[in-house]
């Protein structure tokens, strides 16, 4: 899909350090300056399982932990990555960096159909509930809404009864982003979802969104909310920063030393408009030195691997899922990082690849909705070029600019990479929801020896 017209953006230069911006270690994560709090985190996702909510969680949990609370999260086996996977248990429990893990044994049968995506879901539902309820003096239940509803319902239920608090976490607008990508039709099922998740809104006691657009859509959708926060997704900073050339090692494993890398790194979902990476590929072609470098996976990748093919395209590099230990590489091999979005998800998801483009230290491109999260942020920090969505031929202009403007490429990196220390680095963002539980926590409860906090779960 290619729009008539091109809509670009590119904001006026807020100024420029010729330096990286660096992360200083005294800043590194929280400082416990309240009671502590012991915390369930329902989250099927969580690693080594590649899932990018997952991975947050992880990192919100472990810096939780450091700073002297009690976070407890029950996760399903990983089952994201097509790896080996480990003996099969119904229950097991892991204590790593701080965090308690209790990982249930849910069968993985892949992504065949949509009743085979179900089942590990339901699965997950059911298996969490027993152990939830086994787990006692939680001060704050949380979770997210990926999956759509399971994880919030269990949530909401755990929490009913107690002194909890329900904190629900909106990564994704479910049920109106099914409708919008067409997975879901006006029915008796779209119905019955909507007001499931009205409920879960309404009953928690913060709704916690991405975005100030995200926020705007559930207010759209239910004028009454009075419990939202925006708590923006985050890099980190310390863990993604900018590689030079000369010692990326995976510039050189893959063959891409001397070329202007445009790399395209995370999901290939509906959501993300992926299907136009060939047509970008082909229209740069003729540029003998630029590589199209795709990372990740997803519903779309099938689509552009044959496109790729189809086309006998030679400028495609197509990859797996990097790990998270090697992501500094990885990002930091790109010239220009592209963000796609369709048109129909603005405010009902965000691509937060954003920040981990921008801590790298690389220049976006972004072909986003107008007044969109990403696009509000590339423009503001002047970290890239924002287009319309679908707009293959504005994708290509911004890149042929940047190819011939190495200078201005370069400045775009250096301006995201200090926004990024400055205000979306992951400890900001942790400190943001340790204030926040921290200002939701009843008091602390009269207990006995036997069930007081050094007690394992």
């Amino acid at each position: 899909m290619q729009a008539n017209h091109a809509r670009v953006i590119d904001a006026p230069d807020r100024g420029q350090a010729e330096a990286v911006a660096p992360v200083s270690a005294a800043s590194a994560r929280l400082k416990l300056h309240h009671r502590p709090l012991r915390l369930l985190i329902l989250s099927p996702h969580y690693p080594p399982d590649l899932a990018s909510t997952g991975q947050l969680v992880e990192e919100l949990a472990e810096d939780l932990a450091a700073a002297g609370h009690e976070p407890i999260v029950i996760a399903s086996r990983p089952g994201y990555a097509d790896e080996e996977r480990p003996p099969y248990r119904l229950l097991t429990t892991e204590r790593r960096n701080g965090v308690t893990i209790h990982w249930l044994g849910i069968p993985n049968y892949g992504r065949r159909g949509l009743w085979t995506r179900l089942l590990p879901f339901a699965g997950y539902l059911f298996g969490a509930a027993l152990r939830g309820l086994f787990i006692r003096n939680v001060d704050v239940v949380f979770a997210q809404s990926t999956p759509p509803l399971l994880a919030g319902l269990l949530a909401r239920l755990l929490s009913l009864g107690s002194r909890r608090q329900f904190v629900y976490n909106l990564q994704d607008v479910y049920p109106e982003l099914g409708q919008a990508l067409g997975v879901l039709e006006d029915g008796p099922l779209l119905r019955a979802t909507a007001w499931v998740e009205r409920r879960l809104r309404r009953s928690a006691d913060v709704l916690a969104v991405i975005s100030d657009d995200m926020r705007a859509r559930c207010l759209d959708a239910d004028p009454g909310l009075n419990n939202i926060v925006v708590q923006n997704n985050w890099a980190d900073a310390e863990a993604v920063f900018p590689v030079a050339p000369a010692d990326n090692a995976f510039l050189r494993q893959h063959g891409l030393r001397g070329k202007f890398v445009v790399m395209y790194s995370g999901n290939l979902g509906r959501a993300h408009d992926c299907e136009i990476l060939p047509q970008i590929a082909a229209g740069v072609a003729d540029l003998d030195d630029i590589e199209l470098v795709i990372i990740g996976a997803g519903p779309g990748k099938a689509i552009v691997e044959d496109e790729v093919a189809r086309q006998q395209l030679r400028n495609v590099t197509l990859l797996p899922y990097q790990d998270k230990s090697r992501l500094h590489e990885s990002l930091s091999a790109a010239d220009v990082a592209i963000v796609l979005q369709r048109e129909p998800t603005r405010g009902l998801v965000v691509p937060s690849k954003v920040y981990g483009v921008m801590a790298s230290g690389r220049a976006t491109i972004a072909a986003v909705p107008a007044d969109s999260e990403v696009a509000d942020v590339v423009v503001n920090e002047n970290a890239g070029i924002v287009v319309a969505p679908g707009d293959t031929d504005a994708v290509i202009a911004a890149i042929r600019q940047l190819h011939a403007d190495r200078d201005r490429c370069r400045r775009y990196g250096r301006n995201g990479r200090a926004a990024i220390v400055e205000r979306y680095d992951r400890t900001h963002a942790v400190n943001a929801y340790e204030s926040l539980f921290t200002r939701i926590a009843t008091p602390p409860r009269t207990r006995s020896s036997s069930t007081s906090r050094a007690t394992s779960p």
